[in-house]
């Protein structure tokens, strides 16, 4: 295939990529971070550059809360901490798709010093009203948006809720088994292992199917396989045609169930491509990026109508929608707000 637009973001080359976060979707903005960049707001479907928010070197992924976004990233000017005791962790910043800023303060709280020394990957959800966890390595934190307070968390994601007439389900992906739970009790559980859980589908007339990648030697090869199964528990599932990959970049997933990834072919660092999958797991397409060494995650978020890629720290590809032929099961989609880097 080929895409619909790519989009570069200038940066600063004199800067190392010590981070990059998103795209997450405020309607038709995408919004990402880079150690050389800060924060951006691109106009997707019109390839233009809205609004910057600058930040120190580290930043983390955006998140997205209503119609706003929620900015995490190292502070610019740190400010005089009210306690002598706090440990600075960073400064938060709301704004809107236009990128004017609701709110802007600093991250602090008491004996978090092995939190703001810890390395490793970044993580951002949602936790509660007025919360967000942010995850650093094997450490976490959640941070009141009013206050700025931050306390130590747990690590692990929120677990993902899904409801089927009168009964619900939480479930969780925990040391590669996927875990459901119904009024705080264990209803079903894997004997396998996966690599990663994607999200919850929804089909007309089935019942809802969480979505798993596992990746794996098959027959000789490394392949990508992705697999649906019941939330219910009961037997029902289904799989999409595997492509050939030995890691998994970054994914995204709607309200649906379509969903976008983005792995890795082989060890050369060069060969990586996105693969877009309807949410009746029929695999939609399958594009290469650009063959360029490539140590950064790629960000992909899925819209209604297209799929957008954030690679290499200072690039937006925009991708077809990922619509199965009409006589394919499925429903209407909506767009993924926050799609896991």
């Amino acid at each position: 295939i080929e895409p619909v637009r790519v989009i570069v973001v200038p940066v600063r080359p004199d800067v190392p990529r010590f981070d990059v976060g998103g795209p997450v979707l405020l309607g038709d903005v995408a919004v990402i971070s880079s150690s050389q960049l800060g924060f951006a707001g691109v106009d997707w479907r019109r390839g233009t550059l809205l609004w910057t928010k600058p930040t120190g070197l580290h930043v983390a992924p955006p998140i997205v809360k209503g119609d706003s976004a929620i900015l995490i990233g190292a502070c610019i000017n740190p400010p005089e901490l009210p306690r002598a005791s706090d440990t600075l962790l960073g400064c938060l910043r709301v704004v809107t798709a236009t990128g004017v800023d609701q709110s802007y303060g600093a991250i602090r709280g008491t004996n978090l010093e092995a939190f703001a020394a810890e390395p490793g990957p970044q993580a951002v959800w949602l936790d509660g009203d007025r919360a967000v966890r942010w995850r650093r390595g094997e450490r976490a934190v959640s941070v009141d948006l009013i206050t700025g307070v931050a306390r130590p968390a747990p690590i692990e994601p929120p677990p993902i809720h899904v409801t089927h007439r009168d009964r619900s389900w939480d479930i969780t992906h925990t040391e590669g088994r996927i875990i459901a739970r119904a009024k705080g009790k264990i209803a079903w559980q894997t004997q396998r292992t996966y690599t990663a859980m994607i999200g919850a589908v929804y089909l007309a007339e089935a019942s809802p199917m969480i979505r798993v990648i596992q990746v794996g030697p098959f027959d000789g090869r490394a392949e990508l396989n992705l697999l649906d199964m019941d939330a219910t528990g009961s037997l029902h599932g289904q799989a999409a045609f595997p492509v050939p990959a030995i890691s998994v970049l970054g994914q995204a997933v709607d309200n649906v169930g379509n969903t976008a990834i983005a792995a890795r072919i082989d060890s050369s660092l060069v060969h990586d491509f996105v693969v877009g999958y309807a949410a009746n797991a029929m695999r939609v397409y399958v594009y290469p990026l650009p063959e360029i060494l490539r140590a950064d995650p790629v960000g992909v978020a899925v819209a209604p109508d297209a799929v957008i890629a954030f690679h290499d720290g200072d690039t937006l590809t925009v991708l077809p929608e990922l619509s199965p032929p009409p006589t394919a099961p499925g429903a209407a989609t909506a767009p993924s707000q926050n799609p896991t880097p």
